[in-house]
């Protein structure tokens, strides 16, 4: 028989290896949430300033990391407006009476990290939000069945948005495009043939059809197309800015039960935590995806690309605080088909639209998938 001190001694250390394996797996979960914020920055970010290197205004280079300082600025400005996402996020989608284990959590994260990430490497632009719910959803139906979920918020809260706001954006762009289009009627149209487009951007009048005129009219002011240029790379700055205000919140919402942290306060390392995180990631992998949206939607140049940029940072700026999680992938994507729709203008390289619409398919269920697997494997092994 023990001694008391022996038994003392035992039960010491069997609680020092429990509280360890504790700590160990709760900083595994917060290594997975970290994660899927670094392949959110990878694949999100170029979704901000794509415009800007589609147009031609900007390099890649110099877009990626205008994009990545806006994306961290708005992300911390979720402490103060993140709020209605946080709580949505942090258990919003599921009754009251779930236990949103370790296991479910690192479910839902890998879920959604394992297919962006993969998305990335493909360079296939994919909705992190469509994962993250996805990978919820999943990881719910696997630790407890359909008694978990709260299907009238899945549903009316989350899914709805995310199919409606595309839809908005293209009706949106189109409509300011048809404005600026009016506007620019008393201009001379370029129509090809007549001169090289840049001559034309400087100076409408040089495809006036009258000589008198075109003898006469003035050049644009050089000071006027700098304005032109600064408006668009605040347009995607605000692009950008809004994207962060509207993923970061999701993503940290996820350690808020881990750590017994109220939603509604808005804690800040968490939300610092996974900004900082995000912007790592867009500089590591935002110029994977560049290309495909500068290049591969839609032909655009300062004017449209201006245009996409207002229609997507109005609407995603508008649902964060409502708590409506709208995709910037979906918004985005959404308001360059308006362009393209609006202008005619197809790509002139390969045309990414039906890879883009796939994905925007399959993620919902890949991830949801993924995530009840993870969510399987978690408990049989515990």
């Amino acid at each position: 028989m023990d001694s008391p001190s022996n038994t003392e001694f035992t039960w010491t250390i069997r609680t020092n290896q429990i509280w360890g394996r504790m700590e160990t797996g709760l900083a595994l979960v917060v290594l997975l949430v970290l994660s899927l914020a670094w392949v959110n920055g990878a694949n999100d970010v170029a979704k901000g300033v794509a415009t800007l290197a589609g147009s031609g205004v900007a390099g890649a280079r110099p877009a990626i990391i205008w994009g990545t300082l806006c994306t961290v600025l708005g992300g911390l400005m979720a402490v103060l407006w993140g709020a209605a996402l946080l709580t949505a996020f942090a258990g919003g989608y599921l009754n009251d009476n779930f236990d949103a284990t370790r296991v479910f959590v690192a479910g839902a994260v890998a879920g959604a990290a394992a297919w962006v990430l993969v998305a990335t490497r493909l360079r296939l632009p994919v909705s992190t939000t469509h994962a993250l719910l996805g990978g919820i959803v999943g990881a719910a139906l696997a630790s407890s069945g359909s008694e978990g979920l709260a299907l009238s918020a899945v549903t009316h809260m989350a899914l709805a948005p995310l199919l409606i706001s595309p839809l908005v954006a293209i009706v949106l762009c189109w409509l300011l495009l048809i404005v600026v289009r009016r506007m620019e009627r008393r201009f001379p149209a370029w129509s090809p043939g007549c001169c090289a487009r840049e001559d034309w951007e400087r100076n409408p009048y040089v495809c006036d059809p009258d000589p008198g005129r075109r003898a006469v009219a003035p050049a644009i002011s050089p000071r006027v197309l700098r304005l032109w240029n600064i408006l668009h790379w605040l347009s995607s700055g605000a692009t950008s800015f809004a994207r962060g205000l509207s993923d970061v919140p999701k993503i940290a919402a996820l350690l808020l039960p881990l750590f017994a942290l109220a939603p509604g306060s808005a804690p800040v390392w968490p939300i610092v935590a996974v900004a900082l995180a995000m912007g790592l990631g867009s500089l590591w992998g935002g110029f994977r995806l560049l290309p495909v949206l500068a290049q591969r939607v839609t032909r655009m140049d300062a004017r449209t690309g201006l245009i996409a940029n207002v229609g997507t940072s109005a609407l995603v700026l508008a649902a964060a605080p409502l708590g409506l999680p709208v995709s910037t992938t979906h918004v985005s994507t959404g308001a360059l088909m308006g362009i393209r729709f609006g202008d005619r203008a197809p790509p002139e390289r390969a045309d990414a639209l039906k890879l883009i619409l796939f994905g925007w398919v399959i993620t919902l269920p890949v991830a949801a998938m993924i995530a009840a697997g993870v969510c399987l494997a978690g408990n049989a092994w515990r």
